[in-house]
């Protein structure tokens, strides 16, 4: 198992993150992650609404929709769409379309 990229907030300038508001709000922008240089990930809430299905899910209506970037790599965005109680369930690369589906969940 490789750890490279991995770091520790608090150490070198590191700050932990926030993998998901407690109530978002469509506009809101928070960082997943900071390491300067390393890790500067961020979110923008989109929807609170939105509807989505992959093998494993699906969500009508109530569907977070973040769109996610980066200063490390300007251009490059994600769209993540969490289900409530499942979390996330589709990553979609708006530049490719690659879609990353979740495919199996045990509650």
């Amino acid at each position: 198992m490789s750890i490279e990229g991995s770091w520790k907030a608090g150490r070198d300038g590191a700050k932990a993150g926030i993998i998901m508001k407690a109530a978002p709000q469509v506009g809101d922008v928070y960082r997943q992650e900071f390491a300067l240089g390393e890790a500067e990930d961020l979110a923008e809430v989109v929807s609170v609404e939105g509807s989505e299905t992959v093998p494993a899910a699906s969500c009508d209506d109530d569907c977070l929709l973040t769109k996610d970037f980066t200063p490390i790599e300007p251009g490059v965005f994600e769209n993540k769409f969490y289900a409530r109680g499942i979390g996330p369930i589709l990553e979609i690369n708006l530049e490719t379309g690659e879609r990353l589906e979740l495919v199996s969940v045990t509650l």
